[in-house]
């Protein structure tokens, strides 16, 4: 790797490592750690900021598949 790549690799590295703890520690803050919560109950703020992570998600994560493995939400049918 070049020192110019070197330089934008770790400026890339860096950006989405902060975009990551916003997203966790600001905008999905109020998910429980364990457990289920029925999307149902979301309130519109919880709504708007599951939508902002996934489209945070999207706009980094471009591989569809990658993105299911390192997605911060994961959605669960319920029978």
């Amino acid at each position: 790797m070049t020192s110019k790549e070197l330089t934008y690799h770790n400026i890339i590295q860096n950006q989405l490592a902060g975009l990551y703890d916003h997203m966790t520690n600001n905008l999905l803050s109020w998910l429980p750690t364990e457990g289920y919560i029925d999307e149902a109950d979301f309130t519109d703020k919880q709504r708007e900021q599951v939508a902002a992570v996934l489209a945070i998600e999207e706009e980094w994560v471009l591989d569809p598949e990658m993105r299911a493995e390192v997605t911060l939400i994961s959605w669960e049918e319920s029978d």
